[in-house]
């Protein structure tokens, strides 16, 4: 199943190897996201506190142009998950009752948040179909939890979306930090900031998916 999406022409500011047209949704979504972020921001900091903490007028203050550059980075800025086995594992065999409350609230708000959260569920399932390498870089998804969500039905998807749409947060929540360098790089026109960013995601993206593999990551070299 192809999704599809309207082509952007955005550049990839890191891991031009990854842009064959296939990750269009990822930067369509990532931008989503970061609208979203940014008018929660404006509304009220405790929508996400953990995330805003001391640099909501970075988000409220964001550039359309510093938006642009930070959508196209090689990797979701949203995350489901995808590294947490027993959740999904609960929801393929159907035990639903099993799945933790705390994600019945939803932490992104605002107006097209309930189709923000299809399209992310969506293209997890997807890629967990058919780009399953894509998946580990792009994601975070690890093997396992990409065995089990590809196995999935849509009706698993949208009871998903509907009854814990908390499932769905931004990446790096509770590391302000990590955003506040990704904020401050989209802001630089030049692309060297930027892609000194993005190679730093995707060093956390892969140190995820080795934990969750049981595969502590490696020490950085003194």
């Amino acid at each position: 199943m192809a999704i599809q999406v309207s082509g952007s022409g955005r550049p990839w500011q890191a891991g031009n190897w990854l842009a064959d047209g296939s990750l269009d949704a990822v930067a369509d979504i990532n931008l989503q996201c970061i609208d979203l972020l940014a008018d929660m921001a404006a509304r009220d900091e405790r929508l996400c506190p953990a995330l805003f903490a001391g640099q909501g007028a970075f988000w409220r203050e964001l550039p359309a142009a510093a938006r642009q550059r930070l959508s196209a980075s090689p990797w979701l800025l949203v995350d489901a998950g995808f590294d947490d086995l027993p959740r999904w594992r609960c929801l393929e065999q159907r035990m639903v009752h099993d799945l933790p409350m705390q994600f019945a609230e939803p932490v992104f708000v605002g107006e097209g948040v309930d189709d923000f959260i299809r399209q992310v569920l969506m293209l997890g399932w997807h890629f967990a179909r058919a780009e399953r390498q894509l998946a580990r870089v792009v994601l975070g998804m690890s093997a396992a939890c990409a065995e089990r969500i590809g196995q999935l039905r849509l009706a698993d998807l949208n009871w998903l979306a509907q009854h814990r749409p908390g499932w769905v947060r931004p990446r790096w929540e509770r590391q302000p930090q990590v955003w506040r360098h990704l904020l401050l790089a989209a802001r630089n026109p030049a692309s060297t900031a930027l892609t000194q960013v993005s190679l730093r995601g995707l060093q956390l993206m892969a140190a995820g998916v080795l934990t969750a593999a049981g595969h502590p990551p490696p020490r950085p070299r003194r």
